[in-house]
């Protein structure tokens, strides 16, 4: 579908002129317009208009999409009210950097310390995974009864164990089909403690 165009063209471009630029940018929904669109992007030009607003777009595309308290996170507010959030992000995101997202962690735990930081939040890098799903990655886990398991029972997540779609085509034909990965939450990373290599259970999480 879509010329076999690849998804940066074909989801990127439409969301490219529509939601990160003010005023938005009317592109017709075809393969060659979309691909035209892309081609035709001047960064000098247009890449600023990410900071754009108006009369209508009261809010920059960048203040939208950016996490709260972007450069100064506190969480204070959100704290206050008991709040807790789990946020996961693909290593390999072609349309927001995991980067931008750990150096929001980073700043959050220097703020409000490491016990403070992971007491509101807690921010689960997913190796190798792309914007939402996909890729070469074990992307299937339940953020969401995590979270649950935290604001009603009290359980703060450690880690994610995340297993493979079998339908993903992505996938590398080594992997078994049972494959299951620890997620840990940020600054810990994954390291094997021995045994089967496709299994959650072989792996621990630890210090960088």
């Amino acid at each position: 579908p879509w010329d076999r165009n690849p998804i940066i063209a074909t989801m990127g471009a439409g969301s490219l002129a529509y939601i990160f630029t003010t005023p938005p940018t009317p592109v017709p929904g075809t393969p060659a317009a979309l691909v035209d669109f892309l081609a035709r992007f001047d960064f000098d030009r247009d890449a600023p208009r990410i900071f754009g607003t108006n009369g209508q777009f009261t809010e920059s595309p960048m203040a939208l999409m950016s996490p709260p308290d972007a450069t100064n996170p506190m969480l204070a507010a959100f704290a206050r009210r008991g709040g807790k959030m789990i946020v996961y992000h693909g290593s390999s995101d072609p349309v927001f950097s995991v980067n931008d997202t750990l150096h929001w962690a980073d700043r959050l735990q220097r703020n409000l310390g490491l016990a403070g930081a992971n007491n509101v939040a807690r921010v689960f890098p997913v190796p190798s995974m792309g914007h939402c799903q996909g890729g070469p990655a074990t992307d299937q886990f339940d953020a969401l009864g995590a979270l649950v398991d935290w604001v009603e029972g009290g359980k703060a997540p450690e880690r994610l164990v995340a297993s493979i779609n079998p339908a993903n085509k992505e996938l590398p034909p080594t992997w078994a089909k049972t494959r299951s990965r620890p997620l840990c939450a940020h600054p810990q990373v994954m390291r094997y403690a021995g045994g089967d290599v496709e299994s959650a259970a072989s792996f621990r999480c630890a210090n960088p």
